[in-house]
């Protein structure tokens, strides 16, 4: 029973592996994780996150250059992995594992200061 039990478990696991995500969804995860391994572009998209939080939804053209500079200088491969999705979807599997990605990337920069 045991070993059917794992065998099972294999299987999934391996038809799971199968399932793999959309191409530009495994780059931008992958250029999402060699951000969160070099300190300098880490540095810089930490920056950008908190430039963009600042900024809000009612951002300056000058919040937006100060962003953009910083997306350009992440490079090319950021800058194609951020918009590798157009937006939430909840039942995409795709789009959840880009979200995850970018989280687990946000989760490195350091908490924001308190509300004085």
């Amino acid at each position: 029973m045991r070993r059917l039990l794992l065998s099972f478990v294999l299987l999934c696991l391996g038809i799971y592996s199968l399932a793999a995500a959309d191409p530009k969804i495994e780059a931008a995860l992958k250029t999402f994780k060699a951000v969160g391994a070099d300190p300098g572009k880490l540095k810089t998209f930490c920056s950008m996150t908190k430039a963009m939080d600042d900024a809000g939804e009612k951002s300056t053209p000058e919040d937006d250059a100060k962003i953009e500079g910083m997306m350009k200088a992440l490079g090319a491969d950021f800058e194609t992995a951020w918009g590798a999705v157009e937006g939430p979807d909840d039942k995409n599997p795709d789009v959840k594992l880009f979200y995850e990605g970018l989280d687990a990337l946000v989760a490195k920069c350091p908490p924001p200061p308190p509300p004085k």
